[in-house]
């Protein structure tokens, strides 16, 4: 089913809000994150992006005129998001409802893993199963030993869940798919919920 433009408007800058109040030093989020947690195309969310760019939403960062690679609520952004009602003449995406975030099997994530006892256990029954593949790899052992290490901070981290911190999240997850992106698709599920869990979206 496809999203309408206003729906990702909403639910970009809505994502970025909840990540300024949790992380109010840091830069913002980057552009992986957000397309894996909205489960975008990068089309829709690049045009969406700059849309919000253009309307003084949300500020992109680039680096040397590549596309941009993290973004950022503004004043503006967070007193539309506070005040929808006020601004939904001059931004119809106000009043669209956040959607239901999936993930790419097009099962509501939320559903999948809601309780909080459970979460915990799914992580470390996900890790396991990423452990053995690593392990029937065959790599060298300097390239397992690297695999094996990325993998315990990001499970370290992911267990922590709603204190979780996003940043680190970001830094560990995009560590480990340079070096093993062949465990994405075993991992991203549990991924996807932590960083949800993290920005408390219910």
């Amino acid at each position: 089913m496809s999203v309408s433009d206003d729906q990702v408007r909403l639910d970009i800058v809505e994502l970025l809000y909840k990540h300024r109040e949790d992380n109010a030093t840091r830069f913002g989020v980057d552009r992986a994150i957000i397309q894996d947690t909205l489960q975008l195309s990068e089309k829709q969310m690049d045009i969406n992006s700059l849309y919000l760019e253009d309307k003084a939403l949300v500020t992109l960062s680039r680096t040397f005129g590549t596309q941009w690679t993290f973004a950022k609520i503004t004043s503006v952004g967070i007193e539309v998001i506070e005040n929808k009602e006020r601004y939904a003449d001059k931004f119809s995406f106000t009043q669209a409802s956040t959607s239901q975030i999936q993930d790419e099997n097009h099962e509501n994530i939320r559903e999948t893993v809601s309780s909080e006892t459970i979460f915990p256990l799914q992580v470390t029954d996900t890790f396991r199963q990423a452990r053995d593949q690593v392990r029937a790899a065959k790599l060298s052992r300097s390239d397992e030993e690297r695999i094996e290490k990325q993998l315990r901070a990001l499970e370290k981290e992911l267990q922590k869940t709603k204190k979780a911190d996003l940043g680190t999240i970001q830094k560990d997850w995009g560590e480990l798919k340079k070096k093993a992106s062949w465990l994405s698709p075993i991992l991203s599920r549990v991924v996807l919920e932590g960083i949800k869990k993290s920005l408390e979206i219910e």
